[in-house]
């Protein structure tokens, strides 16, 4: 289940010192890569290289920082 970024910190609420930091990417995956090439073949395999991007928030109020899925 993706979970996406909110408006405030989690923990204190705060939406102004609730920052975006920066995203990256996370790398590649065997296990689905695995699965996936035994259900699709080739294609499933580099469907395993895909990976998923990120984007990392930070509170500027209470310090909590934490990554969510990209929409």
């Amino acid at each position: 289940m993706k979970e996406y970024a909110p408006i405030k910190c989690p923990v204190c609420g705060e939406m102004y010192d609730w920052k975006y930091v920066g995203s990256d990417k996370q790398g590649f995956s065997a296990g689905k890569a695995a699965v996936g090439a035994v259900a699709f073949g080739p294609l499933g395999l580099a469907a395993g290289a895909l990976g998923k991007k990120k984007s990392t928030y930070y509170c500027g109020k209470c310090g909590f920082s934490r990554s969510y899925d990209v929409r």
